[in-house]
């Protein structure tokens, strides 16, 4: 925060699986179906929004597979919507566009040569490259990959030439398929390209320094690291497939899971002097008929640049390896595992870059490897372990400093007078920067009345820190301690008292703001509350130097002992606090962000924070219960000109003395002050 990204050179968009067919066809039973085309034609427009230099299509561009007599309507179809675009736009032939790659439990017709002719003649070349400002684009027709046909053996023959005539410069690399969506090494299924092309295209990719690989036909968002090449998997523009659909152990969203509008979109990619960022934009299945124009479609908002300064707790794995049901008619015959990166994608969307995992997550191999694969994207982690860790685990701590942030160690505070010295000779030992925590359970709280409830948290209060203080002068090497904010403390003043106690003790502070309370029965499920929390955490953390904030936790946990509702739900999909917390970050990165908290105040219901930039006043509106509260234009009444912004969509108005044109939701603001 503070340090704006540089603009980049140039930015291009990408969308994926269309599957557009003639109007009011369907050659399946399923109603989402019949919403392709006018999600197609949402996204088209939404990208001209973005204003890219040009347009990847990376296949499944229309949904009749070539045998079909309706192939050829479709492609009709699917140009007359992808002719929105009011840039150039290049295709990637995809499965449905010229076949399925030849395996014999493929569910349709293997790729041949007649299908290769029915491409180029309706929608363009099976393979191709260009250059724009700096960067070789490469389009490569996937599905023909071990067929043996005369277009295979072309093709190879012109991309082995075409990137040793680019060798040294920077190569996107655009696919339908995959090079594979687990490991490197995992047998063939429906997803992946077989070997030996497998190991071939990869070592083109390594051999030539390829930047990047983009690839569709998963329905389903993915990221990996090959080399020095990073790998992005796309959503699709109209509906989940239903393999994917088993991704998440809750009830299937609607369609049996085909219609998980969340988790549809597309991609625009920012190129810079080095390296890029793909930005995933979800589509939420937006629809636009034929005859409807784009009028009233929301700009895409500035959410994106330095990280946000919150963290989160991982309550569940970052890094998560499902198993997928054998379950026709796509890979009926085989079992297959892929990683599900939607908590990736929500990190990525809100811009939280710190994450709070267990030690036993950079101790399992799997983890570590995944762990080290997204680093690159700019996260830090810290760890967390009871007691001082076991000889074995301080042996990969010390392999993987430069994965560890730091280390939190939880003590039980009887002992804390033996124990935390230990703390502090660990951190001589591994050079790696340790808090200290306490344990607390029922049995460090008096019992009060008939009832007993199971409890344990961790962390200081800073209302009481009489325990804290007495060990305070045999902390040693110890960089600093933990402290809690419970689930119905205010986080706008308690992060700021610890900041303040921290500056004072010469100490620095992890702080964990709650969103569960401490009766272990009760579901708060309030959305503006937890949205307030995070957005009241993320002022404050900013205006705070010595404290790191977490917020937990990331995702609903909706079950057990302590349910809260997080950031997203139990499918990964944004829930309301995902959305301010990316907007008020988006916010500040676009006006700078060196932050001063002052005063708040309450008016008609609302919850007024105020906080100062050198170069702007801001206020933070936050709704309190809806049965006291008045309207927003009660608070705007006393507020100057300025800009006001939604913080759930985005959407910025420039207020004028009579307020008339800014929309009053249940939702929070952010007024600013030139």
């Amino acid at each position: 925060m503070g340090n704006r990204n540089p603009e980049p050179l140039f930015k291009y968009a990408i969308v994926s699986d269309t599957h557009i067919r003639p109007p009011g066809e369907s050659s399946s039973p399923w109603q989402t179906n019949l919403l392709t085309n006018d999600r197609a034609r949402w996204v088209a427009e939404q990208v001209n929004s973005h204003r890219p230099d040009l347009v990847i299509h990376l296949g499944d561009v229309v949904h009749p597979v070539p045998h079909l007599p309706t192939y050829g309507s479709a492609s009709k179809i699917a140009n007359e919507i992808m002719g929105r675009i009011k840039t150039p736009v290049h295709y990637v032939p995809g499965n449905h566009d010229v076949g399925d790659k030849d395996n014999p439990t493929v569910p349709s017709y293997v790729v041949n040569e007649a299908y290769q002719e029915k491409f180029m003649e309706h929608i363009g070349p099976l393979y191709q490259s260009f250059d724009h400002r700096g960067v070789h684009f490469v389009l490569i027709n996937s599905p023909i990959l071990n067929s043996g046909l005369p277009h295979e053996a072309e093709q190879r023959e012109w991309l082995e030439a075409d990137l040793e005539e680019q060798r040294g410069n920077r190569i996107h690399v655009f696919s339908h398929y995959p090079p594979y969506i687990y490991t490197l090494h995992e047998p063939s299924n429906y997803d992946n390209l077989d070997e030996p092309a497998r190991s071939w295209l990869l070592g083109l990719l390594e051999e030539h320094g390829v930047e990047a690989l983009f690839a569709g036909h998963v329905h389903h968002y993915g990221y990996k690291h090959y080399g020095d090449t990073r790998i992005h998997n796309l959503l699709s523009t109209c509906f989940v497939r239903q393999d994917y659909a088993e991704m998440f152990r809750v009830e299937a969203a609607d369609e049996y899971g085909r219609n998980d509008a969340a988790k549809l979109g597309y991609c625009t990619v920012e190129v810079y002097e080095k390296g890029h960022t793909a930005r995933i934009h979800r589509s939420f299945g937006m629809t636009l008929g034929p005859d409807e124009t784009p009028e009233g479609m929301d700009k895409p908002q500035p959410v994106w640049g330095p990280a946000a300064p919150l963290g989160v707790h991982l309550r569940h794995p970052l890094a998560e390896a499902v198993t997928l049901p054998y379950n026709g008619p796509i890979d009926e015959f085989v079992r297959k595992k892929a990683w599900n990166d939607y908590t990736l994608l929500g990190l990525l969307e809100t811009g939280v870059k710190m994450l709070r995992l267990p030690l036993g997550d950079l101790v399992d191999p799997m983890t570590l490897s995944r762990l080290s694969e997204i680093r690159d994207l700019g996260y830090s982690y810290g760890f967390f372990t009871v007691n001082t860790p076991p000889d074995a685990a301080k042996e990969v701590l010390a392999e993987n400093r430069e994965l560890v942030d730091f280390l939190e160690v939880i003590l039980p505070w009887e002992t804390a007078s033996a124990t935390v010295p230990q703390a502090s000779l660990l951190r001589e030992e591994l050079s790696i920067p340790i808090y200290v925590a306490n344990i607390e359970s029922s049995v460090h709280r008096e019992r009060k009345g008939p009832k007993y409830s199971h409890y344990v948290s961790h962390g200081f209060h800073i209302q009481d820190t009489a325990s804290l203080d007495t060990v305070l002068p045999v902390r040693g090497a110890v960089d600093g301690f933990v402290f809690q904010v419970g689930q119905y403390d205010d986080p706008w003043s308690s992060i700021k008292m610890i900041d303040d106690y921290a500056m004072r003790m010469d100490i620095k502070a992890l702080v964990n703001v709650r969103l569960a309370p401490e009766n272990p029965a009760e579901y708060l499920c309030d959305e503006n509350h937890v949205a307030n929390r995070a957005a009241a955490s993320l002022i404050a953390a900013l205006a705070s130097p010595r404290v790191k904030v977490f917020l937990d936790t990331f995702m609903d946990l909706d079950r057990g002992y302590f349910p809260r509702i997080g950031l997203y739900d139990r499918r990964l999909n944004p829930r309301k606090g995902s959305y301010v917390a990316r907007h008020l970050t988006g916010a500040l990165n676009t006006r700078g962000s060196d932050i001063e908290l002052d005063a708040v105040r309450q008016r008609g219901g609302w919850r007024i924070c105020t906080f100062h930039s050198p170069e702007h006043r801001y206020e933070l509106l936050l709704p309190q219960r809806k049965t006291e509260r008045q309207g927003l234009s009660l608070v705007l009444e006393e507020l100057s000109e300025g800009e006001i912004i939604d913080l759930e969509t985005g959407r910025t108005t420039c207020l004028t003395g009579e307020h008339s044109e800014v929309e009053e939701r249940d939702t929070q603001y952010l007024h600013i002050h030139s």
